[in-house]
């Protein structure tokens, strides 16, 4: 019998696989698609610590941010990289100026040792000196900052090659049945294959509330997540050399420019929109591309983009705790529910998977009642 049973394929899923077996124990995880296939390679790109939080006062998510990329930066180096970011103001945004300037040496404050070089405010010469494509914007100027980008779907991949090797059984492409009863949980699988273990993990984004209904849990109505889609140019047609983070010029969100010179790509993202689509059959609409382009245009002007530059376009749910307010002031912070022999993990962000894996099985240890060894996933290398 296992340990542990994980429905969920994706970065949290493949984390807590990773951390569980690392810490001995006997782990199949069960992933109805590809592993990966979700929100988990349908992101940002970025690893951060995520600066616009600071303007939520979310000061505790931001600080464990930027603990946990630099974590990654040192076990999976092949895989995120550090990457500095121009942060651009319009012009007459004197005091969103001085807001930035303050903003980026409060990050490096809480980043520590884990610091990564500059953060300062910059003059538009300044700006244009740095990124020449930055020429013909409306800007005051900005500041410069540091963070991190890293391949989503490749720590995703990392992970359950870490797991695979620690004696995890990694199972794609199918639709279990779970039963739950006092001893244990069962697994049927399409075939009539039965796994059972003494617990059940489910780390399923923004499938979350669908399957526990499927399962017969309590509707806890956990997971209320925005839909945030992207789009890319080639970079011939917006020879970018550095990230730039803007605010949005209609509604001032936050949003990027991302040269991704591996990829011959820009990366522009991402928007923060309620949806009722079905996280299955997302679609980037004309009023994601509109959005985009908007901003995109207001940066670049004299590069007239316009939608036949597109060559790629993708969106994905992110899988945040069901909260009200506006969407792009929702909380990134993650939630851990014990139901008996179940843990339902929910909310978080691609940057805390490790921690979030690490902190889930150490709960996980409870349900057992077992003494489970401390993790090592923050020291271990991630495979290449």
């Amino acid at each position: 019998m296992d340990d542990v049973l994980i429905l969920g394929g994706g970065i949290v899923g493949a984390g807590i696989a990773r951390d569980a077996s690392l810490r001995g124990l006997k782990v199949t995880l069960v992933e109805r698609r590809t592993v990966g296939w979700g929100t988990s390679s349908r992101s940002s790109r970025l690893i951060h610590g995520g600066i616009r939080y600071l303007e939520l006062g979310d000061f505790r998510l931001v600080r464990e941010s930027l603990r946990e990329r630099a974590v990654l930066l040192r076990i999976a180096p092949q895989l995120v990289r550090p990457t500095p970011f121009l942060f651009v103001m319009d012009e007459g945004e004197y005091w969103q100026w001085f807001r930035i300037g303050v903003g980026v040496t409060l990050y490096k404050f809480l980043a520590g040792r884990n610091s990564l070089g500059s953060h300062h405010p910059l003059t538009r010469r300044g700006l244009v000196a740095r990124e020449a494509e930055l020429h013909a914007a409306p800007l005051l100027g900005g500041a410069i900052y540091q963070d991190a980008r890293g391949d989503d779907i490749g720590l995703v991949r990392a992970n359950i090659e870490s797991a695979r090797q620690g004696g995890a059984r990694i199972i794609e492409n199918t639709d279990a049945r779970i039963e739950l009863d006092s001893n244990h949980v069962t697994a049927i699988l399409p075939g009539g294959e039965r796994i059972t273990a003494h617990s059940l993990i489910l780390a399923l984004g923004p499938w979350t509330d669908r399957v526990r209904a499927q399962i017969g849990l309590a509707d806890l109505s956990l997971v209320g997540g925005t839909k945030g889609a992207h789009i890319t140019f080639p970079i011939s047609r917006l020879p970018l050399q550095s990230a730039v983070a803007l605010r949005h010029p209609d509604d001032r969100r936050v949003m990027f420019c991302i040269p991704e010179p591996e990829n011959q790509r820009v990366l522009v993202g991402t928007t923060d929109t309620e949806t009722d689509e079905d996280p299955n059959n997302l679609t980037v609409n004309a009023d994601d591309v509109a959005y985009l382009l908007r901003a995109t245009r207001h940066l670049f002007p004299h590069r007239d983009l316009g939608e036949r530059d597109i060559n790629g376009r993708f969106a994905g749910v992110r899988p945040l705790l069901r909260q009200s307010g506006k969407e792009s002031s929702r909380s990134r912070e993650h939630r851990i529910v014990p139901e008996g022999r179940v843990l339902t993990i929910a909310g978080g962000k691609l940057t805390t998977y490790r921690s979030m894996a690490e902190e889930a099985v150490s709960e996980l240890g409870k349900v057992l009642g077992r003494e489970l060894a401390p993790s090592t996933t923050g020291v271990r290398s991630l495979p290449a």
